[in-house]
């Protein structure tokens, strides 16, 4: 796969969006205050530090070329770092949304992501490629929004191939996992607002055993080589963009 790709934004859309499920974009800073019950408000610069999430993130964007306290009130960051061999070319990107789902008669939202990365040869064929999947559950509120916002972020390295591509596909809806989230209720301890059901794994486990009443389904992609980089956002980013 040879492609010589400036750094840009390609946009994705799809035909149909369920009405149940309303995704929205939030910004770094709200999504970074609200992802983990340590973290602290980002109101002033010298509470920064403070914030678990913002230090991460921090370390982590400025090994990519940029400062995140540029892109804290924006609703995403990525940066694309060139370095010569041994090739370290790097891939950075994060965003945030919320989710609500006014019509689900539960106190939750279940998500399953699927993971697929795929290394290309100099001579464009498939050098490696791998799936994986992920089950999460997100505490709701009175009015049926998450407690929390949902983090997206990529920082992969280019490594020995030619060129990589990486696609996320999620599906977020109401349902139940049998024998793990299932009923009305919130079905885990109640001071957390979110759960972790199946961690990244090459195991499809409860990805499909998900029983959803009603759901949406987006997907982004990003791919680079050693020149550049090319971002598919989802369809909830675009008029935002």
């Amino acid at each position: 796969m040879k492609y010589l790709l400036a750094l840009g934004i390609a946009l994705f859309s799809i035909s149909s969006v369920a009405s149940e499920i309303v995704i929205q974009p939030v910004t770094l800073r709200r999504g970074m205050e609200g992802d983990t019950k340590q973290s602290g408000a980002l109101d002033k610069p010298e509470n920064y530090i403070k914030n678990k999430v913002y230090a991460e993130q921090k370390e982590m964007s400025s090994k990519a070329g940029i400062d995140i306290d540029q892109f804290l009130d924006k609703i995403y960051a990525n940066a694309f770092m060139k370095k010569p061999p041994p090739d370290r070319s790097l891939h950075y990107q994060l965003f945030y949304n919320s989710i609500s789902a006014p019509n689900c008669k539960k106190e939750y939202l279940i998500q399953r992501v699927k993971q697929t990365k795929i290394y290309y040869k100099k001579n464009g064929k498939i050098a490696e490629k791998s799936e994986k999947y992920l089950v999460e559950v997100f505490k709701l509120n009175s009015y049926r929004q998450t407690k929390r916002a949902d983090a997206h972020h990529q920082f992969h390295f280019l490594g020995k191939a030619t060129s990589r591509k990486t696609v996320v596909d999620i599906e977020v809806g109401c349902g139940e996992i049998s024998g793990v989230a299932a009923g009305f209720a919130w079905p885990f301890d109640r001071k957390i607002l979110y759960k972790l059901a199946q961690d990244y794994s090459d195991k499809i486990g409860l990805y499909e055993k998900i029983d959803f009443e009603f759901s949406r389904s987006y997907s982004f992609t990003s791919e680079f080589d050693r020149s550049g980089h090319k971002i598919t956002w989802p369809d909830f980013l675009q008029s935002n963009l």
